[in-house]
């Protein structure tokens, strides 16, 4: 799911370490409990797959300025050396090559039962052609409507039979919102997926 998530948002924009990190967590929510940790080990494997690039930010080192004074002038050359020092840390930006586009779709057409999972494939599913959407969409559908039947009843346990209800509706809940999703697909026949994608003209 991360790796996913990674090109993704690379297939966006190249963005450094932090930035990705941040969008991450927005993108995969508040139970999301991704780290510095598992961030780069994910983003050093797909470098060394070739998914994705690295990239060193140009630095614009700040001037001196010669305040006529020895303190003053000491202050601002710390202070740019400082400055220097952070740019250093966060000069490493990522971007995605082609081969990690190709990684991109074949992570967003590859079927997902996690619901994590497919909740990303879902938010990048524009880069998608639409009869791809469409195809993620109903295989979803179809795989939970396949789900309702096989929910055994809890007998008079009025608790387990409530989580059997909960269970029962949220994939309803589900379903519907897919069947949605599915017949707003269908009204925009000339949908075009993102050519960042696709390679076409951008």
């Amino acid at each position: 799911m991360i790796e996913l998530a990674i090109l993704g948002l690379l297939n966006e924009q190249e963005l450094h370490g932090y930035e990705l990190k941040k969008r991450l967590g927005g993108l995969l929510g508040p139970r999301s409990t991704l780290s510095f940790g598992s961030l780069y080990p994910a983003l050093n494997r797909l470098e060394k797959i070739g998914a994705v690039k690295a990239v060193e930010a140009a630095e614009h080192p700040a001037a001196v300025p010669m305040t006529g004074s020895l303190g003053g002038e000491v202050a601002a050359y710390r202070a740019r050396v400082t400055s220097t020092i952070r740019s250093r840390r966060n000069r490493k930006v990522y971007g995605i090559t082609e081969l990690g586009r190709e990684r991109l779709h074949d992570l967003l057409v590859t079927p997902r039962t996690d619901e994590r999972e497919f909740l990303v494939q879902v938010a990048f599913c524009r880069f998608l052609a639409p009869d791809e959407r469409l195809m993620l969409f109903r295989r979803r559908r179809d795989e939970l409507a396949g789900r309702l039947p096989a929910r055994a009843d809890a007998g008079r346990d009025r608790y387990l039979r409530s989580i059997r209800e909960r269970d029962a509706q949220t994939v309803a809940n589900d379903i519907a919102w897919l069947e949605r999703l599915i017949a707003d697909e269908a009204l925009d026949p000339d949908d075009r997926p993102d050519p960042a994608i696709t390679g076409g003209p951008r």
